[in-house]
């Protein structure tokens, strides 16, 4: 066994777990017993009685431990997402002799509050195909620059920052938002499309999937999906069949979910199942097929 997988087996996680609650321990005997002795050298002073020591030291000692945790433990975000609009377009692209790919066309929109001074607000997308060429991302808003980290990480995100070109004063707001269009020409992209509070709480979120008509799903649905733990990958908690919307003109197919105060912790999306590929599609593939390997194919005789 390796020494990573030591350090990451469930003994060795709480063994360290139990050091940390530990050390909590410690910490607030120190704290108490540090606070006895100040009370006492109070109340001698001051003449009280025991009883009011008795009081006073559980107050004092719930003082400093909410200081401590402010000062040292809690780390706020530095803005939170009052509103998140994602928008996925998918339209059919014909294979220039091959086989047909999709185009995506995603915009990502959020109102956020600043909790600090800030001049940077992050995003970060994840796409499960892949494609010949390096896509651009750019800002939805032209008043606001795009920083991409144009990399994906260990977890397959792409991470960017929407430079506001100044700072944001706590507790004003602002909307930022990206762009981008993806091919899935070398590997097709899974039919799915989800969005995340990526961990911070969030009053509104909206996630939108748009097809042409001719080319719209067999079927799908809404589907949420959450962490086990921290760091790992998400896991499909639940799903709900839902059924679209058509514009009065017929040519486009929406699916769409809209939620107040959804979890941070889960991601909520649409998933979908294409149709199956009708005969004369497959039959002009066969051809293709035949005509790159250099084969003539006649057709079968028709039976009278």
């Amino acid at each position: 066994m390796s020494l990573r997988r030591l350090l990451d087996s469930t003994p060795a996680q709480l063994a360290g777990r139990s050091s940390d609650l530990l050390q909590l321990v410690v910490l607030a005997g120190t704290a108490l017993a540090t606070l006895y002795g100040v009370g006492t050298t109070w109340a001698v002073a001051l003449h009280l009685s025991p009883l009011a020591l008795v009081v006073l030291a559980p107050l004092l000692l719930t003082v400093v431990v909410t200081a401590y945790y402010l000062r040292c433990v809690y780390r706020p975000p530095d803005f939170v997402i009052e509103e998140l609009d994602g928008s996925l377009v998918v339209t059919r692209v014909p294979g220039d002799g091959g086989p047909d790919h999709h185009r995506y066309a995603y915009t990502r929109r959020q109102r956020v509050r600043a909790t600090r001074q800030i001049r940077l607000v992050g995003v970060r997308s994840h796409w499960s195909g892949q494609n010949r060429v390096v896509e651009e991302a750019s800002s939805l808003f032209p008043e606001h620059r795009l920083l991409d980290g144009a990399v994906a990480e260990e977890d397959g995100r792409v991470y960017r920052w929407l430079y506001l070109l100044g700072p944001l004063a706590r507790g004003r707001r602002v909307n930022v938002g990206i762009k981008q269009v993806f091919e899935d020409v070398y590997a097709p992209m899974k039919p799915y499309y989800r969005e995340s509070c990526e961990e911070r709480q969030v009053r509104k979120l909206s996630v939108r999937v748009q097809f042409d008509h001719v080319d719209a799903p067999a079927e799908a649905w809404h589907v949420v999906w959450r962490r086990t733990r921290s760091g790992s990958s998400r896991q499909e908690v639940a799903r709900t069949r839902c059924r679209p919307s058509v514009d009065p003109a017929g040519e486009k197919v929406v699916y769409e979910l809209t939620l107040r105060r959804p979890d941070p912790e889960c991601a909520y999306g649409i998933w979908w199942r294409w149709p199956e590929e009708p005969p004369r599609r497959h039959a002009d593939a066969a051809a293709r097929r035949a005509g790159e390997e250099g084969v003539i194919r006649t057709p079968p005789r028709e039976r009278r």
